[in-house]
């Protein structure tokens, strides 16, 4: 299975395949949950104003999300990428 997208914002125009990208998907899907705790656990024990830190995770999960939602977008235009949209986590469930 070698289907071929071309990124027309990626400054070498080169083709992501889903060999590429499966690795990536499947491991945001088994990780993301316990490192978004691990990583609220650590800006609340590391700042002593309590908004400070939250703004900061605010930020954090912000562009989080956006990549995460480009990295959607990608593999929903890649032929045969159906198949990783099993592994994708909801941008509702990360938010929750």
């Amino acid at each position: 299975m070698s289907a071929e997208y071309l990124i027309p914002s990626s400054p070498s125009d080169r083709a992501v395949t889903i060999a590429e990208v499966e690795p990536i998907v499947e491991e945001f899907a088994n990780r993301w949950k316990a490192t978004i705790e691990l990583m609220h656990k650590d800006v609340i024990t590391s700042f002593n104003n309590f908004l400070c830190g939250m703004e900061i995770l605010r930020a954090a999960m912000t562009r989080l999300l956006l990549y995460y939602t480009r990295l959607s977008n990608c593999i929903k235009r890649i032929p045969s990428g159906s198949a990783l949209k099993k592994d994708l986590v909801s941008i509702s469930s990360i938010m929750y």
